[in-house]
């Protein structure tokens, strides 16, 4: 059973870019067409490669999965990516409600809408880059991690011939990755204006009671609810956790939320 997470408050409106498998070359799935609604449909990324994971009915219960295929593994020989990734809709989402739930709660709605606030400056504030940036940072940064694994390795007495491999082929990974980053176009997205406290207290109430709208609503019927708080989830298969953040959509549903 998946353990679902809230993300740290001070960063819960914060787009994450740097997935753990690199996105360079990797096209995003198109989602097929279907009549059913889908809750959390487009909401779900799969960590390991950085797309979302697609709906999917099996023997009546709903899955979002990550495929794998032969031809995607020949490309990419370096990811361990198991063949398919699976994640149950149902135990997220009730999850998920709770979090909401918590989160919107009227002792801790003041708390949570300056979270988001000084996320949404953040985020506002940080500078724009693509996701081949963000892995190319994410690779620098794991590199250096690897370098002082090393060298505290060196201290407590390893063998120098075989740490000093390892030292050099870190070095060699850095070197590669900050030459990817120095050669690959800046981003050219446009900032949003960040929501203040006010603003973003105008949106929750103009939500109404979410925690009624959460209680009320069946699984097929929450999706603009979700939609509306800018909910996202990246899944981490090997540790079977999946990290939700938040970011208010400045778009509140015409008349309401269905039940």
């Amino acid at each position: 059973m998946p353990e679902v997470v809230e993300a740290d408050e001070a960063q819960s409106g914060l787009a994450e870019q740097g997935l753990k498998a690199a996105n360079q070359g990797r096209q995003e799935r198109a989602a097929k067409p279907s009549a059913r609604p889908y809750a959390l449909r487009g909401r779900v990324r799969c960590t390991l490669c950085g797309r979302k994971m697609q709906p999917a009915t099996i023997r009546d219960r709903v899955y979002y999965r990550c495929q794998f295929t032969e031809h995607e593994a020949a490309l990419h020989p370096g990811l361990d990516h198991p063949r398919t990734v699976y994640l149950r809709e149902d135990i997220v989402c009730q999850a998920l409600d709770q979090w909401i739930v918590r989160a919107f709660a009227p002792d801790r709605l003041t708390a949570t809408i300056q979270a988001l606030a000084q996320a949404s400056a953040a985020a506002s504030a940080a500078e724009s880059q693509t996701p081949e940036q963000a892995q190319a940072r994410k690779a620098i940064k794991d590199c250096d991690r690897r370098l002082a694994r090393y060298h505290a390795a060196l201290d407590a007495g390893a063998d120098p011939a075989v740490v000093t491999q390892w030292i050099n082929e870190a070095h060699r990974d850095k070197e590669s990755a900050q030459k990817q980053l120095d050669t690959l176009p800046h981003a050219n997205r446009h900032k949003e204006p960040p929501l203040d406290a006010h603003r973003i207290r105008q949106l929750t109430d103009s939500l109404g009671d979410i925690a009624q709208h959460i209680h009320a609503a069946s699984t097929d019927t929450k999706g603009p609810l979700y939609e509306a708080l800018g909910i996202t989830i990246s899944y981490e298969h090997e540790t079977r956790t999946a990290t939700v953040k938040s970011v208010l959509s400045v778009v509140v549903p015409e008349g309401g939320f269905d039940h």
